[in-house]
């Protein structure tokens, strides 16, 4: 990522955040900077690790707090597809999921319903792929009618 990449995705971070009515803080801007610069989309436990290593004032409930606040907001995407919780299915056939972000209720969604995914060559090749999955995130009916639009 060139410099002018990274300058370009700091000023739309700071951007977001008066959005979102949150002050840029040293602890948020280190936070951040911290996050676009791992590709490996660490946790928020590696992360706090990392950022430690140059602001050891910092605590573990700092990074995880703006991490969750960055994700409500919209400013970073929170990759864990059922919610930080173990589900269970009892279909082991291949299948898809509707997963309503409020409620957490999980739907079945056959897979004939949505085309076959192409597998990127790479992917095949450098790894052994045992399965695919597609989570659709949706607000359901019910949460739709208790949440109000703008």
């Amino acid at each position: 990522m060139t410099q002018q990449v990274r300058e370009a995705k700091i000023q739309q971070f700071i951007e977001q955040c008066k959005a979102a009515g949150m002050k840029v803080t040293p602890q948020r801007l280190v936070i951040f900077r911290t996050l676009m610069q791992d590709v490996s989309h660490p946790s928020p436990d590696r992360l706090y690790r990392r950022i430690k290593r140059s602001h050891p004032t910092i605590s573990h409930a700092t990074v995880y707090t703006t991490l969750e606040a960055f994700a409500r907001h919209g400013i970073i995407a929170r990759l864990t597809p059922l919610h930080e919780t173990v589900r269970f299915d009892p279909i082991t056939r291949p299948h898809h999921h509707i997963v309503c972000v409020s409620c957490k209720k999980v739907t079945n969604l056959p897979e004939e319903e949505i085309p076959p995914i192409a597998i990127p060559a790479h992917v095949s090749r450098e790894n052994t792929v045992l399965g695919q999955s597609v989570y659709i995130n949706v607000l359901c009916p019910s949460c739709r009618k208790r949440t109000p639009r703008g």
